[in-house]
């Protein structure tokens, strides 16, 4: 079981429309690098593709738990599940979510708007790599909520996230 706490904080300061490239008012722009997450669905525009520049130049969260699959407490940071969605305009009751191996797992958008759901792409200051988990991890808060360190929550932190469906 759990015991920490987790901190989760913006480190930038709050989105206004048009201070970052993936506010919707505007079109997405293209990515200049590799494409590392692809949303799609039931989203303003249907399809939303990112590299690593353009998912963090929205702003960066960061999540301070221990996780099931970790030793102690790290400090994950990447962008809150619930906040991209959001500016994607996301108008769905769930995440069908698929990894680079092929595991896929639906996550209900409720745990998205419950929790402080991150889409993780560095570890204690490392960008996660495929070897680690990465480049996309999804981190459930557990210490923050130890109800959710059980064999479902354990099962929807997909790491090697490559495409998320909403539906």
């Amino acid at each position: 079981m759990l015991k920490r706490r987790c901190l989760v904080r913006a480190l930038t300061t709050p989105l206004l429309v048009g201070a970052a490239p993936w506010v919707r008012a505007e079109p997405l722009p293209a990515p200049s690098g590799q494409v590392i997450l692809t949303i799609r669905g039931r989203i303003d525009g249907g399809v939303a593709r990112f590299d690593r520049a353009l998912l963090l130049a929205g702003g960066r969260d960061e999540l301070r738990t221990a996780t099931p699959f970790t030793d102690g407490v790290s400090t994950f940071s990447g962008v809150l599940l619930s906040r991209l969605l959001d500016r994607l305009g996301a108008d769905g009751s769930r995440l069908l979510t698929h990894a680079l191996n092929d595991y896929a797992v639906t996550i209900p958008m409720e745990d998205v708007r419950t929790y402080a759901v991150l889409l993780a792409l560095d570890q204690d200051g490392r960008a996660l790599s495929v070897r680690e988990r990465g480049p996309i991890w999804v981190i459930y808060p557990f210490s923050e909520h130890p109800e959710l360190d059980d064999r479902v929550h354990r099962q929807r932190s997909i790491w090697q996230l490559t495409d998320i469906e909403v539906a």
